[in-house]
């Protein structure tokens, strides 16, 4: 009999220390307004709570960081990377920049250098990174981007997920979103970024089954 329970502590005790020894999952989402939730609640306001890294991570389950801070270019989240979150150690990094610089009419060359240089930055060979295209073609010709910028912009997102076998290319995060959820001609309100998240959930979800 002391034998018996001797057998069944142990197994109690193997079993409590393997699910203390299990790896929580980080997911860094860094970006720019889009990320911040700008808009969500309140127009020209933001709000983190509602914001679509939140939202995905109640879809998800999982540790979810919000890096976004309005305004960003792919040159501030160039600078940004060491010092706001990549020594977390994040098993995952959804890139979601771009936006600012066409606004800004930063030159695609220099978007696209600054999206590499990110992409190589992160990349330590295991960790997985989701490139996010910021707008569908359709947008884009809604915002009067020339339908050839839109063709160097989109040669621009197929070679960066090409660069490393770590990068998988998110093409449409505005399904459902965009003209429909909408608290300004470019932000989503709460419903949209809650949309917004599923559809990014929908595309990581499979790797996500793969660390668990």
């Amino acid at each position: 009999m002391k034998n018996i329970l001797k057998v069944f502590w142990i197994i109690v005790i193997m079993m409590v220390v393997g699910c203390n020894n299990s790896k929580e999952i980080i997911l860094i989402c860094l970006g720019d307004s889009l990320t911040a939730g700008y808009g969500a609640t309140t127009p020209f306001t933001e709000d983190e709570s509602k914001s679509y890294p939140m939202f995905l991570q109640k879809k998800a389950n999982i540790s979810v960081i919000n890096a976004g801070v309005s305004g960003s270019t792919t040159a501030h989240g160039l600078v940004r990377v060491d010092s706001d979150f990549l020594f977390k150690n994040p098993d995952i990094i959804i890139i979601l920049l771009g936006a600012n610089d066409v606004f800004g009419n930063i030159p695609v060359s220099t978007t696209q250098s600054n999206l590499q240089n990110i992409i190589n930055k992160v990349d330590n060979g295991n960790r997985k990174i989701y490139l996010a295209k910021f707008y569908t073609d359709e947008i884009a010709m809604s915002m009067s981007i020339s339908s050839d910028t839109i063709t160097q912009y989109n040669n621009m997102f197929t070679a960066l997920a090409a660069s490393s076998n770590n990068t998988t290319l998110i093409e449409d995060i505005w399904t459902g979103v965009w003209g429909i959820h909408m608290s300004d001609n470019f932000h989503p309100n709460a419903n949209g970024y809650e949309i917004m998240a599923d559809n990014i959930y929908n595309v990581i979800k499979s790797y996500l089954q793969t660390i668990r």
